[in-house]
């Protein structure tokens, strides 16, 4: 067996030969433009005085002036946190504080910048300056979470909803539109390893702890190669000087309710944040389908369920940083997370012949208990020199378990409901699963003056194991107790290894920006199974190359071009074969068979924006090879098997639109429009030779009725396409009043979700024998009030004016 040693040794040889080296990457990147104008007839001002503070020398101020038509350009700024001050002869004078320039938004334009007139010219206003609630970039979408009056209160699945591109299954899972295989990270490390417990994760995550959400719809070479797109979750840090801290609850008439707390304090060495949540859930849903079995003698089900599911759970995290010195920085953070839920459903199952007339029926009744529980620790140490080089290294450690008792009770009945036999079949079921992931990672990077040039080079290890095993009993009434059910019980365990390196660089000259990268990945996996022998996959090595190039106008637009190449691994719940029976009509397990998946990437970036209003068409091509789904097939006895495959080729040609329009100061407008073209070719299966559209749409509106009070609504829409068929979705909507109180420190909000509708779903799959539609609706109508508090104890010395 070949070490890891050897493996990083012959990916970083690789990858060294198959990149372009250069030495170059941006330096001092950053920008602040705008225009002054008179506020109360919006006319500009000409040579206006302008004082910058911030960057490496905070206290001294750098003086600007705006040009003859009020107009300014602030360029070669360091990425750190800034404050402007405006000063006009017969005008108030105007500071902005607080703008922030980081590595994903280095570029800011603050619109038109308003002076009042003052006949007595002592006063000063000072302000802070607002991020709009979505930011459109070259290669993401960032939706500032503090910036919606909805975040207060509520959990991640719930804003996540209202993200462009964005869509949210029944499960909680958020998946990218356009995107087969979307990975979750948080703090831009992967946490979605556990797939199973993801949707409970998010469910409890409270929003008040979450900062921003990005949609990185092209990732870059320094990003794993996992995942056709990447939802980046970015927790709150604590940026303020002193202790601040928010106390949130919030109460439905669904039943639902939740509470939070987020506090943080940071001084010129130190800082921390922490917050903890928790959440009690409640989700009813009901359901039917009509499927048609086409053999020699064709038949028919049709099905009816409902459910009824209560959760619990909660969720805490504690962060801090300690500046060692001006060159060394160390983090930590820790995370827990702990759900458990009950679920109670019940489905009738009619079979009917040929002619439509029921010979049986079939009644289930199904109740499961289960719980699970994620650990995340995170520690990483950067080094900045003088020379504008950092070196980091970060270790992070994530263990999931889960476990659920399942009882099931079926009846055999006559059609029309008497039964057939005295006693119902009766089976239980232990599920447990287990997992581990650590992460050991080393970067280097290295600015250089000659073009505003970057370069960056990196090495990781991700080892990744899970355990999996399934206990199935079923009752003997001969001997009145339940026995072992070999053919539903099995061990599953899986062990996937990733040794990784990347090298990219990016570099600007004039108006052009480029970035060109490669990654190499090496990737070990191995598993077993109680009921078949060992699996030993050999290690084989993967490259991952990646470019864009963009060019800007007048500050005021860009086009960029994109391409990326991504994998899509089999991940451990479609390998494992344990057998799920919950609904014996309808089987499912994985398949130990399949293979990766790689997509190339190609896109089309377009930006337009002004003081008024910003817009972002896009266009994209994907193309991958033997895709991974989940394709279901029917027996002649009319059972159904749903089961994971490597598909035919599939293309998904994509365009997208997203818009901001800012009315006025009280009124801002955000609307987003996705359509794909999915295509499946295959010349061995032409079954799956198919084309359709997915769609996804939403409108958000932003009203600030008086300083203390606001109102925003949200509308989604989404229609999905797959190998087998359709699923449409009915409009999600969300309006949300907020009342601010006792001079901001307490926050009243009302929400109403899906006043006019449930949300209701119409899907339709298809096989070679078959043919199905279906309809469920998810009781998510619910009025909820939300109740927070807000405090700030600010260091002495760190207060200011505010207006």
């Amino acid at each position: 067996m070949i070490k890891p040693i050897t493996y990083l040794k012959h990916v970083v040889f690789v990858i060294l030969i198959c990149s372009v080296k250069t030495t170059i990457a941006q330096i001092n990147p950053g920008s602040l433009s705008g225009k002054v104008v008179d506020l109360s007839n919006k006319e500009s001002i000409p040579f206006v005085n302008i004082f910058l503070y911030g960057g490496a020398d905070s206290t001294t101020a750098k003086p600007f002036q705006t040009d003859v038509n009020g107009n300014f350009s602030i360029k070669n700024l360091s990425l750190s946190t800034y404050t402007i001050k405006f000063s006009f002869v017969g005008y108030q004078t105007k500071t902005i504080s607080k703008i922030l320039l980081e590595d994903t938004r280095y570029t800011i334009n603050l619109g038109d910048v308003a002076l009042d007139t003052d006949s007595k010219m002592l006063n000063e206003v000072v302000i802070e300056y607002k991020k709009p609630i979505i930011e459109m970039q070259d290669d993401k979408i960032v939706y500032n979470v503090d910036q919606s009056i909805f975040s207060e209160g509520s959990v991640a699945t719930d804003i996540l909803k209202n993200v462009p591109l964005v869509t949210v299954d029944i499960d909680g899972k958020p998946t990218i539109a356009g995107k087969r295989n979307t990975r979750i990270f948080i703090d831009g490390k992967p946490s979605d390893y556990n797939a199973n417990s993801i949707g409970d994760l998010l469910s409890i995550l409270p929003s008040d702890a979450l900062e921003s959400i990005e949609v990185i719809t092209d990732p870059s070479s320094k990003f794993d190669a996992d995942g056709d797109g990447i939802i980046n979750i970015v927790m709150k840090k604590g940026k303020k000087l002193g202790l601040t801290g928010n106390l949130s609850s919030r109460g439905g008439t669904m039943g639902n309710y939740n509470g939070g707390v987020f506090l943080s304090k940071k001084n010129p060495k130190f800082s921390f944040s922490a917050n903890a949540g928790f959440n009690h859930g409640v989700r009813f849903s009901d359901g039917n389908s009509n499927k048609t079995n086409i053999f020699t003698d064709t038949t028919y089900n049709n099905q009816d369920n409902n459910s009824n599911r209560i959760s619990n759970g909660f969720d805490s995290r504690f962060g801090a940083s300690y500046q060692i010195d001006s060159a060394q920085n160390l983090k930590f953070s820790l995370r827990g997370g702990f759900n458990n839920g009950d679920n109670l459903s019940l489905s009738n199952n009619l079979l009917l012949n040929d002619n439509q007339i029921g010979q049986n029926l079939r009644r289930q009744n199904n109740f499961t208990d289960g719980n699970n529980l994620n650990l995340v620790a995170d520690i990483d140490y950067s080094l900045s020199k003088k020379d504008k080089s950092q070196y980091s290294i970060g270790l992070n450690y994530q263990k999931n378990s889960s476990n659920s008792n399942r009882e099931y009770a079926r009846y055999l009945l006559n059609p029309d409901g008497s039964p057939t036999t005295t006693n119902p079949s009766l089976q239980n079921n232990d599920n447990q699963d287990f997992g581990d992931n650590i992460e050991i990672n080393a970067d280097y990077d290295k600015g250089f003056n000659f073009l505003n040039s970057k370069i960056e080079v990196g090495v990781k290890g991700s080892f990744n194991f899970s355990d999996q095993n399934q206990a199935a009993t079923t009752f003997d009434y001969t001997l009145n107790d339940y026995i072992f059910n070999p053919s539903l019980t099995n061990k599953f365990k899986f062990n996937q290894n990733i040794y990784a390196t990347y090298l990219s660089y990016r570099f600007k000259v004039k108006s052009w920006s480029f970035r060109f990268g490669n990654r190499a990945e090496v990737t070990q996996v191995s598993f077993k199974q109680e009921s078949a022998s060992n699996l030993n996959i050999d290690p084989y090595l993967s490259l991952f190359p990646s470019a864009s190039i963009n060019r800007s106008f007048a500050s005021k637009y860009s086009i960029g071009l994109s391409y990326g190449r991504r994998v899509a691994r089999p991940r451990e719940n479609a390998l494992n074969p344990i057998i799920d029976n919950s609904d014996p009509q309808n089987l499912k397990y994985g398949n130990p068979n399949l293979i990766p998946s790689f997509t190339d990437q190609y896109s089309l970036n377009l930006s337009m924006f002004t003081d008024k209003w910003s817009i972002s068409p896009r266009f994209s091509y994907s193309l991958s090879n033997k895709i991974i789904e989940r394709i279901k097939t029917v027996s002649s006895d009319a059972t159904s098997i749903t089961t994971y495959q490597n598909l035919a080729n599939s293309s998904a040609l994509t365009f997208n639109m997203f818009g901001n329009y800012n009315a006025n100061k009280k009124q801002t407008f955000n609307a987003g429009f996705s359509i794909s073209k999915i295509g499946y070719s295959s010349a061995l299966n032409t079954r799956f030779n198919r084309d359709g559209y997915s769609i996804r749409s939403n409108v958000g509106i932003n009203f600030s009725l008086k300083k203390s009070a606001a109102f925003e609504a949200n509308l989604n829409y989404f229609r999905n396409t797959a190998a087998q068929g359709t699923s449409n979705g009915s409009i999600e909507t969300q309006f949300g009043f907020k009342q601010n109180l006792l001079k901001n420190k307490i926050g009243l909000r009302l929400t109403a979700v899906d006043p006019f509708t449930q949300k209701n779903i119409t899907s339709i799959t298809e096989g070679p024998n078959f043919y199905q539609e279906s309809y469920s609706v998810q009781q998510t109508r619910n009025f909820l009030v939300s109740l927070s508090y807000r405090f700030t104890k600010i260091d002495k010395g760190a207060s200011s004016k505010k207006k």
